[in-house]
């Protein structure tokens, strides 16, 4: 409905520019966007139009209003068009016009909304977690994790082919510290650590002592002893990842992630990407050896500049020049990030997206900046930057985990409230804002925790359908129902909710903002609980009776296919 009304304004528009003489050939048309009027007295939709369109044609808005009205060929679901203020119209539609579309709804199901993906459809890599495989994931990461994967699948319902990926940073530093953290408690399992004290840069969790006492059972510590010193570290940093990763895998699994790649930045250093890639750059000019300027806030006399590789960025509107290897030759992580960028621009990918830690942000515009001056693509990777997570128990900060540390694992949470309730409080706020989220709220089973509020409204939908049934209430094939009799102001404002699901959707993959998926289904929700304490659906009347059944079919229809988008259960009982 909404888009046949926008047509029939946007023919409209082009008859008015052509009354007045005004060329538009090659110069944007002002957009045609209906918008729901927050005040139900203003209408069914609303648009300003006039206001962009007077200045093109050189009359007052409220004139531009008036004559675009006298054009416009409205279908016969508009009972009136109205002016209102500077020029704004206003468009009111006969009762239950709307309800029409439930019988599409019902037919169509959970694909309604859904766009899908053809053989032709753009490819876009999604990139999220990428944690440090140095230990369990904490909290922070699983809101990564979680709107990384809703992001993925609000794309793919979007018609686009989605590939999901995780990388994993296995080549940097921290990855020599977790193989000399294993060796200690190696060596203090095996008796021969007495006196000592864990170094200070080492991992103190629980979860080492359990990994090193996974690697004693795979191999007797007298033969771990009995290597060369490198030997062993190589094989205690290569191992030490393995089993980080077999852990973290099994963290995601719990919250229901699962990956389509897991890509290894060694491989990028051990097939000579990276280093070709800072030859690439130096044949082309982008690199050159020099310093840095002191950073933001040190003292000028109490800095020490280093010649290294630097990384023309500025020329693509980078702050400074960045650093692809250091004095020695060696590569940056930034020159590895670079690499791995061009390998997914090498694999084909129309759009990489990338969900990172807000920590990164001023990650974004060099890597950004780096893959322009490679590839001449910009804006890519598109970036969406996740604030972290603070974590209570009635109201109170919970900051320590025993099996981390220092940390809450995030599968401690997943244990305690649940995978549905993680994924979907973690998607009630945008990703650029800070969350709190309070383990014994996540688990109370009322209006005040979010998912249940939703999938109690699924539930209700489901047990309404099944009292029906039993009695003896058989649902009328959709395109048979009067939806006309719904006529309420509850039945109306559910069947509007329902009408908004395809566009918020499409919103929401277009600005990367699965939040806004989470959002719909509270309001659904919200709109589907108060009609059903002002209107039965069995009533006497059975034309009514189906109407209302018809409707009860789509809100299940809808709930089930938005949860489903933030992969979490839509429960039939509760």
């Amino acid at each position: 409905m909404k888009r046949t009304l926008e047509q029939a304004l946007e023919r409209a528009v082009e008859e008015l520019l052509a009354e007045y003489g005004v060329e538009h050939e090659g110069a944007a048309v002002p957009r045609v966007a209906l918008t729901r009027p927050k005040q139900r007295e203003h209408g069914d939709y609303a648009a300003n139009i006039a206001m962009p369109l007077a200045g093109r044609v050189g009359r007052k808005s409220r004139e531009v209003a008036e004559r675009l009205l006298a054009l416009v060929q409205w279908p016969p679901e508009v009972e009136r068009a109205e002016i209102a203020g500077p020029g704004f119209i206003n468009l009111h539609l006969h009762k239950a016009s709307e309800a029409q579309a439930l019988a599409r709804i019902v037919r169509e199901g959970e694909d309604y909304g859904r766009v899908a993906a053809g053989p032709e459809a753009p490819s876009v890599c999604v990139e999220y977690v990428s944690a440090n495989p140095t230990g369990p994931m904490h909290v922070g990461h699983g809101r990564g994790a979680v709107v990384g994967d809703a992001l993925a699948g609000v794309l793919a319902a979007r018609g686009m082919r989605v590939h999901r990926e995780y990388y994993i940073n296995d080549a940097g530093a921290q990855i020599d510290v977790l193989a000399r953290s294993l060796w200690f408690r190696m060596r203090e399992l095996a008796g021969e650590a007495e006196g000592e004290t864990l170094p200070e840069d080492a991992y103190p969790g629980e979860y080492v002592v359990e990994a090193a006492r996974t690697l004693l059972a795979d191999q007797p510590y007298a033969e771990w002893k009995a290597m060369d010193a490198d030997a062993r570290h190589e094989r205690l940093r290569e191992r030490g990842v393995a089993l980080m990763m077999d852990m973290i895998r099994d963290d995601l699994r719990a919250l229901g992630i699962r990956f389509d790649a897991y890509f290894s930045e060694k491989s990028l250093h051990d097939s000579g990407k990276v280093r070709a890639l800072i030859e690439r750059l130096k044949e082309q000019g982008l690199v050159y050896r020099g310093t840095l300027p002191p950073p933001k806030g040190k003292e000028v006399a109490d800095y020490r500049p280093v010649e290294q590789w630097l990384f023309r960025t500025t020329d693509f509107g980078d702050d400074v020049d960045r650093p692809l290897a250091k004095q020695d030759g060696t590569p940056t992580y930034f020159a590895a990030d670079i690499a791995y960028h061009m390998d997914k621009h090498e694999r084909g990918f129309d759009r990489l997206v990338d969900v990172w830690g807000a920590d990164h942000g001023g990650y974004v515009k060099r890597v950004q900046a780096a893959m322009e001056a490679l590839t001449g693509r910009k804006r890519q990777p598109e970036v969406v930057l996740v604030q972290m997570v603070n974590l209570t128990r009635d109201g109170k900060p919970v900051r320590m985990s025993k099996r981390a540390g220092t940390f809450v694992t995030l599968r401690e949470v997943v244990d305690e409230v649940g995978a549905d309730a993680v994924r979907f409080n973690f998607l009630t706020r945008r990703a650029e804002s800070q969350l709190d989220f309070d383990l014994e709220a996540a688990k109370q089973q009322s209006d005040e925790n979010p998912v249940y509020y939703v999938q109690y409204a699924h539930a209700r939908v489901c047990a309404i359908l099944r009292r029906a049934a039993e009695a003896g209430l058989t649902p009328a094939e959709p395109e048979a129902v009067d939806a006309a009799r719904l006529v309420e102001p509850e039945e109306s404002e559910l069947v509007k909710r329902l009408l908004a699901w395809p566009e918020t959707l499409e919103t929401s993959a277009t600005r990367l903002e699965p939040y806004r998926v989470a959002t719909y289904l509270l309001d659904l929700a919200a709109a589907l609980h108060r009609c059903y304490h002002r209107h039965r659906v069995m009533v006497e009347d059975e034309a009514l009776a189906q109407a209302r059944l018809l409707l009860m079919r789509a809100v299940k229809t809808v709930l089930a296919g938005g949860l489903g988008v933030l992969g979490v259960n839509a429960p039939e009982t509760m």
